[in-house]
């Protein structure tokens, strides 16, 4: 993938800015706060979203500007042409479109799976360096810890799997260690162990507790027995209740299931209430026949009263009627066209006022030529008014400008330092120089002097102690000798021994270090010549700014002359443009007295006056053909009434054109009515008579259907058929009250046996039978209440020998401090297997991933370094080894600040290309070799515009001057 263009919308302080990133390698300078990190903090949100507002990352939400977000062009080497990607404002993570060259428009989880799900995070710790993650190499590393480092870096782009293995070896050390004494479930297993101790000591001389509590069981296991059977009581002493309460019930139902068995009796279903509605529906019909026949009579009587029109009369006024929009809108426009022809005449003359016309000069020349001639004048004026403005502000500003180089002049003149004193402070520069030189190789000298002297006093003394001891045993053999009277060897001896006593205070006299102070008294002289030539003279300055004042006062000399020539250039160009300003004037004067119009109206206003001239012209045709309209809409109406007239007085009424149209559209409305009225009173006449007919025939039916009803249970009138129905309600009462018993007595689980036993059974039997199971109850809780009794005093004995309590407090702990281990080991145990998990996917990854990477990283290091190392090499047990060039083998720690640096950036760069087949994206370096010396920043910045094959955004405060202007972005405002 390939970032040609950013378009930020408004991101922190960065609004509406486009950047052109459309080469493999760029170079993106800018000072500090020049929006460098913000631009890099945009490419990371627009591809992956903006940082949710618990992240620790701002959000960078523009505060003077409504819009957020922005938009990459990128081409993914796949596609044919490149596609936007947008992110604004919206959710939390912003509104993502992608947008494509033929219209298409998608979405986040597109891109997602374009990028291959790789997130913001990941990202940054394998594409993305700074030169923060560089000094994480040199903060207090051991070996191991940076092997595993720069490892991490190679095989899997992040630190991430290190920490959380860190977190849970703390964890791990905080819950148990083999021989600890501190974490928590070493702790808790010396608790249990002294717990169970106690609790051991307590119970060895109880012989009488283990007696009650094996009686304390017996009555307990008694106990349950006893309550179980009261329970068992209870339930049949509740279904004898229960039979009781039912037993009325039951024989009702039983009396109920006999009549059941009995022939039903057949009545129709609801036949009183349709035998009732039978009944009322005849005597409503023979009502209604009664007065639709009345209604009949009274329309017939209507219909003799009204006068059909004739159609041909109807058709005549219709036709009036359909002049009327045309006859109406040629009204409108007489009176339009009238208003129109006042309102010009009006316009005309306030016009004329306008341009100083008295009267019309129709045969003035308003011709484009002369209004193309005033536009080219004014157009000329305009310019020469705007250069003549231009000239006169750029001279106020040039003789503002010469006015400060005078005052600089001076000022300069008045600081400048003299020839002499440059000289003497040069000379005093170059002392304090050979000053310091000296000082520094004094020091260099003189510890040089102090070790060569210090090996020498060693030889010294190790000799000095060497002649004493043999003097010491001169000596000592001489006198011995001359005790033991051999008298020429012991004088012989002694000499010797005080000969080399003597030697020995020669060789150790003190000797004077003429050196030191020889380089002492140089060095004091010429610190004595610099303080000398510092108060004999006023140096107190500093060299460079005499230099600059001096170079400076030169320039501005220059400048004042050249200033001063280009004022005098300026003033000769104003009076031209005066010049050129009268001469168009006295054009412009001399057109307007050719079209007659006032002199004294702005020369601006002329193409205006010259347009007025023209509407003038075409507001006098326009009345022309006015005039004409006029009279061809007269000719109409006169038309219209010789058509109309003779068909209004056949009707007797007279002909006014206001409300012609209003009499003809009454008499057609009322004929129109009196045709309606006598079609809507047929159609009524007709569908009465067939409401009558058809009101026999329901009469007729409802008759059948009562006689039907009696025939069902073979009743001759209505008084048998009221009694067949008694006895139907009678019987249907019985049924449903025999099913909702037999459902009830379902629910309470009487089966239809029990039911029939109960019903030969009388209540005093099953009263009986209740009393009998109440007596097995109360002798049963008799007993319980016994051994109750009997159990609370084996209670009290174990409670008074369990030692206050003691040993049940300790039984308690032990089960608490029991559960509290378990938990703590199911935890350690859980965490173990997590670490294992951890290292699992560690292994996996460094097993496939490794040895290409390491290679690669091999070939990577060597162009890096310039052949100085040439090979990476890694095995389980050795680690990482980095061989010199001369066959010597180094560990990661054993190198230099920036050659570590130079591993760890090779190792990233190998992962990148190992990752070429999942990833590919853009690199982004944050100023991460700011550390670096010149050579070895040339070196890896040759790599990545030689040898990287992805494109590379390389962000910094340092302007490479190496780097071509052409790959180079300069971020210049600060934002």
């Amino acid at each position: 993938m390939k970032i040609l263009s950013l378009h930020v919308y408004g991101y922190g302080k960065i609004v509406d800015k486009v950047i052109d990133t459309n080469m493999k390698f760029i170079q993106i300078y800018g000072e500090n706060e020049a929006g460098k990190s913000t631009t890099m903090s945009f490419i990371h949100s627009i591809l992956f979203g903006f940082p949710k507002r618990t992240d620790a990352e701002p959000r960078r939400e523009p505060r003077m500007h409504n819009m957020y977000g922005g938009k990459l062009v990128v081409k993914f080497d796949d596609e044919k042409y490149p596609v936007e990607i947008e992110r604004v404002k919206g959710k939390v993570q912003g509104d993502l479109k992608v947008y494509f060259k033929d219209g298409t428009v998608k979405g986040e989880q597109w891109l997602t799976k374009r990028l291959n799900h790789i997130d913001k995070k990941t990202y940054r710790s394998i594409f993305s360096f700074d030169v923060l993650g560089l000094q994480d190499i040199h903060t207090n590393m051991t070996e191991d810890r940076l092997q595993e480092y720069l490892l991490r870096a190679g095989a899997l782009g992040s630190h991430e799997y290190d920490e959380m293995l860190t977190a849970i070896d703390k964890e791990l050390a905080t819950i148990y260690k083999k021989n600890g004494s501190v974490p928590t479930l070493n702790q808790e297993v010396d608790a249990i162990k002294e717990i169970a101790g106690r609790v051991k000591n307590i119970e060895a001389n109880e012989a009488r507790y283990t007696s009650l509590m094996n009686d304390r069981l017996s009555i307990e296991e008694s106990l349950a027995h006893k309550r179980d059977s009261v329970n068992q009581l209870t339930l049949i002493h509740k279904q004898k209740m229960k039979e009781m309460m039912y037993h009325p019930e039951i024989i009702e139902w039983k009396n109920l299931e006999g009549k059941m068995t009995e022939a039903p009796v057949i009545f129709p279903e609801k036949g009183i209430e349709r035998y009732i509605a039978l009944k009322n529906k005849i005597a409503q019909t023979a009502q209604d026949i009664g007065l639709r026949n009345e209604k009949v009579k009274s329309i017939e009587a209507d219909l003799a009263k009204i006068k059909i029109p004739k159609d041909d009369d109807i058709k005549a006024l219709e036709g009036v009627l359909k002049k009327q929009p045309e006859f109406l809108q040629k009204s409108k426009e007489l009176e339009q066209l009238k208003a129109e022809s006042t309102a010009l005449k009006k316009e005309i003359q306030s016009i004329r006022n306008d341009i100083g016309w008295k009267e019309d000069h129709l045969d003035v020349d308003d011709s484009n030529i002369v209004r193309d001639q005033v536009q080219s004048l004014l157009s000329q004026l305009d310019e020469v008014n705007l250069e003549e403005q231009y000239l006169m502000r750029e001279i106020e500003s040039v003789q503002a400008e010469l006015k400060t180089i005078e005052q600089e002049i001076e000022m300069l003149t008045e600081e400048q330092v003299s020839d002499d004193r440059l000289n003497l402070k040069k000379e005093l520069v170059d002392k304090e120089f050979e000053l310091q030189e000296k000082e520094r190789m004094y020091k260099v000298i003189r510890t040089e002097y102090d070790k060569e002297t210090r090996e020498r006093n060693k030889s010294r003394r190790i000799l000095s102690y060497a002649i004493i001891a043999i003097s010491a045993v001169l000596l000592l053999g001489g006198i011995f000798y001359m005790i033991n009277d051999v008298m020429l060897l012991g004088i012989i001896l002694t000499v010797l021994g005080v000969i080399g006593g003597a030697f020995y205070f020669v060789a150790n006299r003190p000797t004077e270090d003429t050196v030191k102070v020889d380089y002492d008294s140089d060095v004091e002289e010429l610190r004595t010549s610099i303080e000398e030539m510092k108060q004999a003279n006023d140096l107190n300055f500093s060299l460079s700014d005499a230099r600059d004042t001096k170079a400076w006062l030169k320039s501005q000399k220059q400048k004042k002359v050249n200033v001063t020539v280009k004022l005098d250039e300026m003033k000769r160009s104003l009076g031209e443009k005066e010049a050129s300003k009268d001469r168009f004037n006295d054009d412009l004067h001399k057109i307007k007295e050719d079209l007659k119009i006032n002199t004294n109206i702005e020369n601006k206003f002329t193409v205006d006056a010259i347009n007025s001239i023209r509407l003038i012209k075409e507001k006098y045709a326009r009345i022309d053909e006015i005039n004409t309209s006029i009279d061809e809409i007269n000719a109409y109406k006169d038309e219209f009434k010789s058509s109309a007239l003779p068909l209004l007085e056949a009707f007797g009424t007279d002909y006014n054109e206001t409300n012609v149209f209003y009499e003809v559209d009454n008499l057609v409305t009322t004929m129109k009515e009196d045709r309606t009225k006598h079609v809507h009173l047929k159609d009524q006449l007709d569908l009465l008579v067939n409401e009558v007919d058809v009101l026999n025939e329901q009469n007729a039916s409802s008759r059948i259907e009562i006689r039907d009803l009696f025939e069902v249970v073979d009743a001759d009138d209505e008084e048998e058929f009221y009694y067949h129905a008694r006895q139907y309600d009678e019987y249907s009462i019985n049924k449903n009250r025999f099913e909702e018993l037999t459902d009830k007595l379902n629910q309470e689980k009487f089966t239809h046996d029990v039911r029939t036993y109960l019903s030969s059974l009388i209540m005093s039997d099953l009263k009986s039978e209740e009393e009998e199971v109440s007596e097995q109850i109360d002798s049963f809780e008799t007993q319980i209440q016994n051994e109750v009794a009997q159990l609370a005093d084996i209670n009290a004995e174990i409670k008074a020998m369990e030692n206050d309590g003691a040993l049940s407090e300790l039984n308690h702990l032990y089960a608490i401090r029991k559960n509290d281990i378990q938990r703590l080991s199911e935890d350690y145990m859980s965490l173990m297997y997590i670490k294992v998990l951890i290292e699992s996917h560690i292994k996996a990854v460094k097993d496939e991933r490794l040895p290409v990477v390491v290679e690669e990283a091999r070939n990577i290091f060597e162009y890096l370094t310039r052949g100085r190392y040439n090979n990476v090499s890694y095995d389980e047990k050795g680690g990482l080894r980095i061989r010199h060039s001369n066959g010597q083998i180094f560990q990661p720690s054993e190198l230099s600040q920036s050659t570590k640096e130079m591993l760890y950036i090779s190792l990233r760069f190998s992962l990148i290309k190992a990752l070429k087949g999942y990833y590919n994206l853009p690199i982004i370096i944050d100023d991460a070799f700011v550390h670096f010396d010149k050579d070895r920043k040339k070196v890896i910045v040759e790599y990545l515009r030689s040898q990287v094959q992805d494109q590379a955004l390389y962000f910094t405060c340092n302007l490479d001057s190496q780097i071509p202007s052409s790959q180079t972005i300069k971020l210049k405002e600060k934002v």
